[in-house]
Order: structure tokens, then sequence, then C-alpha cells
């Protein structure tokens, strides 16, 4: 196991998918959480997280009590749904292309549950997404390799609304006897074993192929200055950040305190409690997240004072421009022309 993984921390969603998974097949993951020494209402609590090694030797020990069955991964994966990865997922719907959202998730893919490197390149037969499972533990890879090659797959169906055409899905693994037709009927699509690298092939147009969720241009650049916020954020409380990315995922509104505890399954209380220990209100840090998200946009992305108020879920450009003076000392009508080529 790579000393990264031992530092990597996210949220229990992905322990959730896989006890999901084990529980449609009549089985526990209880019992492997507490052999893990990870208390048993840890899954509880969505805001809750658990560094990556941790849940690898979890996952290390599901596999060796059922037998490293194949297409376990295949299974898991397809329940990892795009908006399971918060803000990372939310920035990804709206790109304008599958390509322009396999480019910036993968740009930002420490914010995913993946614990190989994944690549984009362009092959002379089309283009792959490379799985790279080599500084895994060999009881691992098929797994791993299984489980994130259909989670892709999985996300591209959510963006497009419908399964897109993949060419093709490679494997460095031998074939499990006889069990092509199950990976193929997973991925719909041919499947080779054996292959060089782990990948999964798209043809160049379909990939430059407009989304149907796409938003426009000026939306897009406002869910990647939220992108850019989550990021910034890293170096705070792991809660702090768990509800910025809840707050975020709302493209033009900010939701109230009870929305977003109701989201977190705590009580409105209990989300109280836990921000005030981390040092801050839930009020403030709405206004600290407008504030930083208004300055973005205004001073990167050239958006209209109204598209900016509307964006953070003003209903009048008035109280935005209110708030603004309050923030800088400044209407956003001048902070904004001070970037390059504004008037």
């Amino acid at each position: 196991m790579t000393p990264d993984l031992t530092r990597r921390r996210w949220p229990v969603t992905s322990l959730c998918v896989l006890r999901d998974t084990l529980a449609a097949r009549g089985i526990s993951l209880a019992p492997f959480l507490a052999a893990a020494g990870l208390p048993a209402d840890l899954l509880d609590d969505p805001a809750n997280e658990v560094a990556a090694s941790v849940e690898l030797r979890v996952i290390s020990a599901v596999l060796q009590a059922l037998g490293d069955p194949p297409g376990l991964g295949l299974d898991v994966g397809q329940r990892y749904r795009v908006a399971a990865y918060g803000v990372w997922g939310f920035a990804l719907l709206a790109s304008a292309t599958l390509r322009s959202a396999l480019t910036l998730g993968l740009e930002y893919q420490d914010l995913t549950y993946s614990v190989m490197p994944i690549t984009f390149v362009d092959q002379a037969e089309g283009s792959a997404v490379n799985f790279d499972d080599r500084g895994l533990p060999p009881s691992l890879r098929r797994y791993m390799v299984e489980r994130d090659i259909a989670a892709a797959r999985r996300i591209a169906i959510d963006l497009w609304g419908e399964p897109p055409p993949s060419r093709a899905a490679r494997f460095r693994f031998a074939e499990p006897e006889g069990m092509a037709p199950l990976y193929e009927a997973a991925l719909q699509c041919p499947v080779s074993f054996g292959a060089e690298g782990n990948e999964l092939l798209y043809d160049r147009i379909d990939l430059d192929r407009p989304l149907p969720q796409a938003n426009p241009v000026v939306a897009a650049l406002h869910v990647e200055a939220c992108h850019e916020r989550l990021r910034r954020l890293r170096g705070q409380a792991p809660f702090v950040e768990t509800v910025t990315a809840c707050i975020l995922a709302r493209p033009g509104r900010f939701p109230d305190l009870p929305e977003v505890a109701a989201e977190l399954r705590l009580s409105e209380r209990s989300l109280r409690r836990r921000l005030a220990e981390a040092g801050i209100g839930y009020r403030d840090l709405v206004a600290r997240l407008r504030h930083d998200l208004a300055v973005d946009m205004l001073t990167e992305t050239g958006m209209a004072v109204e598209a900016v108020a509307e964006r953070l879920g003003y209903a009048e450009t008035a109280s935005f421009t209110h708030a603004f003076r309050r923030w800088t000392g400044q209407s956003p009508s001048r902070f904004g022309g001070r970037r390059p080529g504004v008037q």
C-alpha cells in the first residue's frame, strides 16, 4: 500500500455503497467494519470520514471472506452515481461534453474514491481512460479495477442520461473462466483480458457530442468556481468541507440549515454544534461562500452583476449589491471592472 493512501480521507459514502451491495446479497458489512476497528454506527452519519487505507482493509477482508468472487467490483461500481461525489460530480454535470467532463474530473481526481492514478489519453484507435493498478496489493487489483471502470461507466451514463457507446474495455488480469459474458453485459461493450493496461475506450466523435444536461458556458464557469472553492477549503475541518459540498450542490440557491441537516441525516442541533466545534456558524459559512464565489465570478469569468446575483441565490440584484458593499467596501460593478477586458 502506498504511503499516500494512509493520508487520504473521504466521506463514508464509498463504504455505504459496498454495504448496500453486500446487503443485496444477504451479507452484512458490520463484522468487517468491526474487524477494521471502525464503530458500528460509522455509516449512520454521511459526514463521517474514513482513511483510504482503512477502507482498503475492509475491502480486503470482504474479498478474503467471500473468496474474491469475479464481478463483485462490477456490481459495486455500478452503484456509484455521480451525485455520490458531491461537488466533483456537480462540476461534471455542468460540462459541455463528455471529454470536458473527463478532463475536469481527472484534474481533481483526489476528490473521488479511486486509489489508482487515472489518465485520459488519445490513441490511434480512439480515446482511452486508463486505470493504473500497479501500485495496489495484488489481492485488491481485480476488484478495484472492476469497481472503478464500472463506476466510470455509471458516471458517463448519468452525464448522458443513457448509456454512451463505449468502444471497448480492456483488463490486465486474465479472464476469470467463462466470465467474459458477465463483463460484457455489465459494461455493454466488447471486453478483452490480459491486456497491457486497464482501459475504457471511446470514439473521439462520441466524446465531443454535447451532453444532454449541459448548462450554458456561464453556468459551467460558476460550477468550476464552486469546485475551486471546495479545493481551497480542503485544509479546513473535514466536517466543514462536507457541509460546504452539500451547500454548493444546488446551483442557483443556497439551502437553509434545516435542509442541509436533513441531507446529512443530522438534527439541526447537531449540525449547529458540529459547526461551532469547527469554529464557524452556518450563516457565516454561507456568507463566506457567497463572498468568495462572487469575487471569483466577477474577477475570473466576467459575468454581469445581475447574473452573479442570480447564481448566488439573491432574489434582487440590489440585495446582492448591498451585501457585496458590506463585504468589500466596493460595488460589484466597480470590483468586476478590475478584470482585464471587462467593462
